[in-house]
Parts: structure tokens; sequence; C-alpha cells
């Protein structure tokens, strides 16, 4: 039987001042999963996501890719697992749109024609073809954000993490953004999206996993913990699950 693609094993990480940030968290992701995971200010999830690749270290516990612990081959992990922070500025290094999405392969050392193949595509699935050549900091937000993602993509990641993706976009930007997740997760990319607006995205997703105070609240189909969203303080969506979703 093949291992999850990513496995978490009572991992935990206290922070310099000695603030427990993550206790004895275990979960598993599969291949083309799409999870949602939420939770109040605080209760561990950005700091979640930096452990998947090696940014953070865990001050116990492993993290397992396709059952290999991710901090003996970093360079590994960080091409199978792409994060998109909820501040896109702050990955967006190229001059060009183009030259930005090479960045990764670039950084990899493939052959020129690969690179070039790669950020095609990559600006294809992010709805960016015809952006080659714009300047990054003319770009809506919207469009920042989902540069971040093509930057990402190039690398041909199996598991793509979102930090807050909806934060200051306005509903074109969001549906644009919502539109190319779930095209990603149709060409079988897994998706694990930090979010408190369940309402955006929660149709699409096949698990939402609830946090709360360092470790695991809930983790199960969506339509069985919408009732416990606003224990945690996330505001519950007023609408059916199946029209939880602002795509277009």
């Amino acid at each position: 039987m093949n291992p999850p693609l990513l496995q978490l094993r009572q991992l935990s990480h206290r922070f310099p001042n000695g603030t427990l940030g993550l206790d004895s968290v275990s979960l598993s992701i599969e291949k083309g999963e799409f999870i949602v995971l939420a939770g109040p200010n605080g209760s561990g999830k950005t700091i979640l996501m930096r452990h998947l690749n090696g940014l953070a270290r865990p001050s116990s516990g492993e993290i397992l890719l396709n059952g290999l612990s991710v901090l003996d081959n970093l360079a590994r992990a960080r091409r199978i697992i792409g994060l998109v922070f909820q501040e896109a500025d702050a990955q967006i290094v190229g001059q060009t749109v183009s030259r930005d999405a090479a960045f990764g392969p670039e950084n990899l050392k493939l052959p020129r024609e690969e690179i070039s193949r790669r950020v095609e595509a990559s600006l294809q699935a992010a709805g960016l073809s015809g952006f080659e050549n714009r300047r990054p900091h003319t770009l809506s937000g919207g469009e920042k954000r989902r540069l971040a993602a093509a930057g990402v993509l190039a690398m041909r990641p199996e598991l793509l993490v979102f930090d807050e993706p909806f934060t200051g976009l306005d509903w074109p930007g969001s549906a644009d953004l919502i539109e190319v997740i779930t095209a990603l997760h149709a060409s079988g990319t897994a998706i694990l999206l930090i979010t408190h607006d369940l309402e955006k995205i929660l149709a699409h997703a096949q698990r939402l996993i609830l946090m709360n105070k360092g470790r695991i609240h809930a983790d199960g189909p969506p339509s069985d913990l919408l009732e416990q969203v606003e224990e945690l303080g996330i505001r519950r969506p007023r609408c059916p699950l199946h029209e939880m979703t602002w795509k277009r």
C-alpha cells in the first residue's frame, strides 16, 4: 500500500518565547485531495503551513513526504509542496511576469526549452497568458496572487497550499482565483487552502479541518462539521453547502 502524499506525526512547535504553536498534530493528505483548513487567529494554521516544506522546524514529531522525512531532503520537499502566502508581493521577484514564473525552474538548472514550457503552462493555468511582459507591480491584487501561484506551479508541485488567498480581493478577483484553484485540482494537484471565507470555496472541498489552540479540533466531510465552526469563532455560511462558492 502506498504511503500518503504527506503525513504529520505528533508534530509540535514551541516558539522561542515558550508559546506552544502546534501541539501533537497528526494528519494525512492523500494525492489529489482538496482540503480546507480553518480556525481562529492564533490557532496554528500558518505555522503548520510553514512546516510542510521545511520553512519551520518542529520541536518534536515528524513530517513524511511520500514516506520520507521532509527534513532529509528540503529541495525535494520544496519541489513537491508549493506554498502561496497571503502577501503575494513577498513571493514576486521577477522584473516581468514571465521572468518571475521562470525563477523556480531556473534555480533547478533546467534546460532553457523546459523552462519555457513550464512558464507557458503555469501562466496559462493561472489565467495569465498574454501577461508575459507586464511588470508585476502593475497587476491587480488578484493577478498578483495568481502570479505567485504560477511561480509555484512552474515547479510542478503535487500539493499546492494557499494561505488566506481571498484576503483583500473583490468578487471578480476572488472568482478568478477560485477558477484557477478548482482547475488545478481537476488536473490532479492536491489543494490545501487556509481560509476564514468558507462560503467562497467550501463547496469544492472534500475535507474540512478545524484547528484550535495548536491542535486539530475536527477533521471530516464539510457537511459533518458545519455545526462546529461557530464554536471556534468562524462565521458559519448561511447558504447550503452546495452554494458555498464564488466561482462564476
